[in-house]
C-alpha cells in the first residue's frame, strides 16, 4: 500500500512539473539540431534568420511559413496527424508548404533566447530575464551548459548571457550537483559528438553518476552509449533523463569516456536537475 501511494504522489508530481518545463527543454533540443545542421552547411543562418524573424521565406528545410516575431517553431509530425493544439502546451499548429506539422509557441523570451544563441536578426537586442525567473527561481534545482574540458571531468557553468542557466543547488569542482534535500529528482544532460575527424565513429559511453559521501556509495544513475558501427552517424546528439531518488548529500555529475569528441558549442551541452 505505502508503495502505491509513493507511486501515485510521484507520478502527480511528474505530471506538474513537467509542463513547466517541457517548454524550455524543447526550445533546447531544438537549438542543439540548429547547430548541428549549422556545423554541415554555415549557409544556414541566414535562413534561420529568417525564419526566426517570421518573414515569408525559404528555410533550410525547404519550409514556408510565416509568424510572429515572439513565436518560436518546431517540427513535431511525430505528434501524428489528429493532434489539436489545445491537447498540448502549444499555441498553434501550421502546415508548411511542403506539409511540415509545426508546433508554434508565442513566447517573445524563448523567441529572443534562440536568436541570442544562434547569433541571427536581432540577437544582439537584450533578452528579458526576469520573464526566465519560473524557470531560475525553482528551490532545488539547477540546469548549466558545458564551460570547458579537464582532463576526465567536464566543468559546468550557471554563468552566462542568455539567463537560462541557473543554479539553487551547491556546485563541487564545477562539475557535481550536490542534493540539499532528499527527494525524487528529474535529472537530465544532453552532450554533443563530433566524429568527422575519424574515418571510423568508435563507441563512446555518457553517464548521469551519482557518489553518496556518507557510505561511498557510487551508482550510475542513467547510462547511454553511441558508435561503433559502420552506420553510425558523424554527429550525434546523447541525450539523458530520467527520476531517481537522491538523499542529502547526494553529488550528482556527468562522466564521457572520451572528451576528444564532444563538441564545445557554446549552449549545445547541457545538465540539469529538478526536485518533483
Amino acid at each position: 500500500m505505502a508503495r502505491e501511494t509513493c507511486f501515485l504522489n510521484t507520478r502527480r508530481a511528474l505530471c506538474s512539473s513537467i509542463g513547466i518545463n517541457a517548454m524550455l527543454f524543447t526550445a533546447l533540443l531544438v537549438l542543439q539540431y540548429f547547430y548541428d545542421i549549422r556545423k554541415d552547411d554555415g549557409n544556414a543562418t541566414e535562413e534561420l534568420g529568417a525564419h526566426a524573424n517570421g518573414q515569408l521565406a525559404k528555410n533550410y528545410f525547404s519550409d514556408f511559413i510565416s509568424v510572429s516575431d515572439n513565436t518560436l517553431c518546431v517540427e513535431c509530425g511525430y505528434l501524428g496527424e489528429n493532434i489539436s493544439a489545445e491537447e498540448t502546451l502549444y499555441n498553434q499548429i501550421l502546415i508548411s508548404k511542403n506539409g511540415s506539422r509545426m508546433c508554434c509557441l508565442e513566447y517573445g523570451s524563448l523567441a529572443s533566447l534562440a536568436r541570442k544563441v544562434l547569433k541571427i536578426s536581432d540577437s544582439e537586442k537584450p533578452i528579458d530575464k526576469d520573464s526566465f525567473s519560473w524557470w531560475r527561481e525553482r528551490p532545488n534545482s539547477a540546469h548549466l551548459y558545458l564551460k570547458d574540458l579537464y582532463r576526465t571531468q567536464l566543468h559546468w557553468t550557471a554563468t552566462e548571457e542568455t539567463g537560462s542557466a541557473f543554479s539553487k543547488l551547491p556546485i563541487v569542482d564545477q562539475n557535481k550537483f550536490v542534493i540539499e534535500k532528499t527527494g525524487h529528482y528529474f535529472v537530465y544532460a544532453a552532450v554533443v559528438f563530433d566524429f568527422r575527424t575519424v574515418t571510423k565513429v568508435p563507441q563512446v559511453y555518457f553517464n548521469i553518476t551519482g557518489f553518496l559521501p556518507v557510505i561511498s556509495r557510487f551508482t550510475f544513475v542513467l547510462m547511454g552509449k553511441y558508435g561503433g558501427s559502420p552506420f553510425s552517424e558523424k554527429r550525434h546528439t546523447g541525450y539523458l533523463c530520467g527520476i531517481s531518488k537522491f538523499y542529502k548529500g547526494h553529488q550528482i555529475s556527468v562522466s564521457v569516456n572520451d572528451h576528444s569528441f564532444i563538441d564545445n558549442t557554446p549552449y549545445a551541452n547541457f545538465f540539469g536537475i529538478f526536485k518533483l
